[in-house]
């Protein structure tokens, strides 16, 4: 007769990891965060207050008036007060990228700053003088005209904020040598926002394809970004993937040294 014990089988261990155990969970929190900050910027500045696609410079003052009394100019504000901490959290997925290359942190320092300044010149600008427009009706057809110009020249007439910003992701995807991402893509950058500085002549017309609604200065350069920004934020996904977790700040030997 045996003396053992009979015990209990103990349950397969679970080699499955939780969601909270993946090192890259805040990478993937910026990650996903861009899309849904683009698709409530789109939803704010189309279907809601339609200041997009841009009306004309030369629209006639009765319009411009109607328009900017909108209420709608008001709950687009609200929503984009809202989501403005978003923009900062998205970058946080391409600056991490570019402090894995090989180049210099100039290159992400000047990245951040024209994230900076370009969110405040071409989204915080626009949704001031347009919610102000709205948010007291008894201003002159002046002073709202005045606000509609500046509004759509901020947004638009910005870009040299952003071209730096990417100029410098581009130039690091070029000059990097462990091959974050994908050199193609750096030339692709740069190209996309060379192409932009063509918006500079909203300054100085108001019809034609280089005013700020024209074919070449907005739809042109729209199409463009669109089909850029899909790219990078597929490189960007297959570059955090493949990312071993020993170089995460987060890493165990890291932690433990």
């Amino acid at each position: 007769m045996s003396s053992g014990v009979a015990t209990a089988p103990q349950p397969a261990p679970n080699h499955a990891r939780s969601w909270r155990s993946n090192r890259k969970l805040d990478q993937w929190i910026a990650f996903w965060s861009v899309p849904f900050f683009f698709n409530v910027f789109g939803l704010v500045f189309v279907p809601l207050s339609w200041m997009m696609p841009p009306r004309s410079p030369s629209s006639p003052t009765p319009h411009i008036v109607d328009f900017m009394h909108s209420h709608n100019l008001l709950i687009a504000c609200l929503i984009l007060t809202l989501s403005y901490g978003l923009a900062p959290v998205s970058n946080g997925c391409y600056l991490m990228q570019v402090k894995r290359m090989s180049v210099s942190p100039a290159f992400r320092y000047s990245m951040m700053i024209g994230a900076i300044t370009g969110a405040i010149v071409g989204m915080l600008f626009p949704m001031f003088c347009f919610g102000l427009g709205a948010f007291r009706p008894g201003y002159s057809s002046a002073v709202l005209t005045m606000l509609y110009d500046f509004g759509y020249l901020a947004f638009i007439g910005s870009l040299g904020c952003f071209c730096v910003m990417w100029m410098a992701f581009g130039l690091a995807i070029i000059l990097d040598e462990n091959n974050i991402l994908p050199k193609w893509l750096g030339y692709y950058t740069i190209w996309q926002y060379v192409t932009e500085l063509m918006a500079a002549p909203v300054w100085i017309t108001k019809t034609g394809p280089f005013a700020w609604n024209g074919l070449m200065t907005f739809w042109f350069a729209m199409v463009l970004y669109v089909s850029w920004q899909i790219i990078v934020y597929v490189c960007i996904f297959k570059a955090i993937k493949n990312q071993p977790e020993s170089e995460l700040d987060n890493a165990p030997s890291r932690i433990d040294a």
